[in-house]
């Protein structure tokens, strides 16, 4: 009889072989006492598996990097990076101090509250990050367990073709591990869609289903499975009219790959001639480089809360560092770099998790450009940084959650400080860097005619933008039927964003989850949209749908379905649009 099982839709492609059951058990972690003489001894256990965890995680690095690709291990490395981070350190040795308890003990107290802290954060891709910190904690224990086992999968074999590997969770490196093997699949019982791990394996192009509950005791060693990643679903002992269809899905993503590497070189044209610009969102190598590979335009969008990520927040020299590799990496294409949009429930001269919260209403909280105007001193480090780098090659910066022209306004005096600050060390910038505001919230969506007048460009995040209009959360799983692009209200408010920025002449971006959704392309190009700006291994397929659209038709089949009698029989916006180009 078949079994089905749901997760998280990780790594889209579809895997069909036998499982294999990975090995692994729970450390478990007690508690006793040491003597106050015997602290400074507990403390350099402590440290020396800290230095043993990093030295294997660097030495898996280098390996990876040579078999798999620098951005995988990249990833790695911001394990490496988290090793060093000042609370989960400092944390743990005061714990020592304080309880005279053992090391694993300590550390397992500071990992449970910085969870705590990540656990009460809105923000999903922030949270996520309490996943890496708990993988790297859980390395630490097995140094400081001297018979855990030293080094990852050691029992697994070679070559895992035709593989699915059932896991309890995988860090990035042993995700790594596993694609050096050839595995065919992965499934795990935890881990999310916006963790490193998940990252890793859309960027390898591994079928994955992340957050399977009791995978491990559900599913059978050896036994066929069916992993649809796309769907997030598995199917165990598939019957005959399942595995026959997803042999026939395999035989028809073979045939559609096929047809996007035929356009690869090819210009993003639309069938009337008009030319769409095709930019990729990303955050660190790995994605840009994928980008440049995908052949994208420019980054529309570069995340900085990456920086903000390793404990202290990062100094003006440590941001630019990574402007500078990063447009040294894309070859002069443009750079959008995001100013930080992260929470915090008060300004302070640092910022880490224990001032990040989640309040009554986090989602309309103190975020964003909200927080930057209030830690002006925050915000003036990473203007300058991105000053900087504009001397380095095509920069633009990019507000995040505007509202007002006050902000703006805010915005450009803070700029004009840091443009004096840098002429007076005599530092170099681009005096003509162009700015720009994200179109978040309905009150700046609706009064682009105000804002647009002081920006150079506008980003849509149709995320927010979504969320604030429906008043529906799209992971909540008991109003995410109401997340829909395709309401009226929310079709409207993005045709008045792109007529009022066009009447301005003032280049418009979709920067959200929709502008890498092929099925919502020719919706976006009937509206008006000229760029988008998605994940980079999304630029093909979208490139594919805009050179198979003619834009005039889609435009009327728009008008048409704006302008049904009352009365009419509901129709699929998407549907009408679609049929136009038959």
């Amino acid at each position: 009889m078949t079994l089905a099982l749901t997760g998280h839709a990780v790594g889209r492609g579809i895997a069909i072989g036998r499982s294999h059951l990975a090995e692994g058990s729970e450390l478990e972690i007690g508690e006793y006492r040491i003597g106050a003489d015997e602290v400074d001894k507990e403390i350099r256990r402590y440290r020396n598996a800290i230095d043993a965890a990093r030295h294997q995680l660097e030495e898996l690095a280098g390996r990876v990097s040579r078999n798999v690709g620098i951005g995988a291990a990249e990833i790695i490395q911001t394990h490496v990076l988290m090793l060093s981070d000042s609370r989960l350190r400092d944390g743990t040795e005061d714990h020592i101090r304080r309880e005279l308890c053992n090391a694993e003990w300590a550390l397992q107290m500071q990992l449970e509250r910085m969870l705590l802290e990540f656990r009460s954060l809105d923000d999903e891709y922030i949270r996520s990050r309490g996943e890496d910190v708990a993988q790297v904690v859980r390395l630490v224990q097995n140094k400081l367990n001297e018979e855990a086992a030293d080094k990852p999968f050691e029992n697994m074999p070679d070559r895992l073709a035709d593989t699915l590997v059932i896991s309890r969770e995988l860090t990035p490196g042993e995700l790594a591990i596993l694609h050096e093997r050839g595995v065919a699949g992965i499934v795990t019982e935890h881990g999310g869609p916006t963790s490193h791990t998940a990252i890793l394996a859309k960027s390898l192009g591994i079928p994955t289903v992340m957050g399977v509950r009791r995978a491990q005791s559900l599913l059978r060693e050896g036994e066929i499975l069916v992993l649809d990643g796309g769907l997030g679903v598995v199917y165990a002992d598939p019957d005959e009219a399942i595995s026959n269809h997803y042999l026939e899905v395999q035989r028809i993503t073979r045939r559609f790959k096929n047809s996007l590497e035929a356009i690869r070189d090819l210009p993003a044209v639309s069938l009337d001639g008009q030319r769409i610009s095709l930019q990729a969102n990303a955050e660190r190598p790995a994605e840009l480089q994928m980008a440049r590979d995908e052949g994208a335009s420019g980054i529309g969008l570069y995340r900085t809360e990456f920086l903000y990520l390793q404990g202290a927040p990062p100094d003006e020299e440590t941001q630019l560092a990574e402007f500078a590799a990063a447009i040294a990496l894309l070859g002069g294409i443009p750079l959008t770099i995001r100013t930080l949009d992260l929470g915090a429930d008060k300004s302070t001269d640092y910022l880490d998790f224990s001032q990040l919260r989640r309040c009554a209403n986090p989602a309309l909280g103190l975020r964003a450009v909200r927080l930057c105007l209030r830690d002006t001193d925050l915000f003036k480090t990473q203007l300058r940084a991105i000053l900087r780098a504009s001397a380095l090659g095509p920069v633009r910066c990019l507000i995040p959650m505007l509202t007002s022209v006050q902000e703006i306004r805010m915005v450009h005096l803070l700029l004009d400080e840091s443009r004096e600050e840098l002429e007076e060390r005599g530092l170099d910038y681009d005096r003509e860097m162009p700015v720009g505001g994200m179109i978040e919230v309905p009150a700046a969506a609706l009064a682009i005619e105000e804002l647009g007048r002081h920006l150079d460009f506008i980003s849509v995040g149709t995320n927010d933008l979504l969320q604030y209009t429906l008043a529906a959360d799209r992971v909540d799983e008991q109003v995410a039927h109401l997340y829909d692009l395709q309401h009226p209200g929310v079709v409207r408010l993005l045709r008045h964003i792109f007529r009022e920025a066009e009447a301005l002449r003032l280049p418009a971006t979709v920067c959200g989850e929709a502008a890498g959704d092929r099925q919502y392309t020719r919706l976006l190009l009937a509206l008006g949209l000229k760029e988008f700006s998605m994940h980079p291994g999304r630029l093909l397929e979208v490139k594919q749908v805009v050179r198979e659209t003619d834009i005039p038709k889609a435009r009327a089949a728009l008008s048409h379905w704006f302008n049904l009698p009352p009365g009419s029989p509901p129709m699929s916006l998407l549907q009408v649009i679609n049929e136009s180009q038959r």
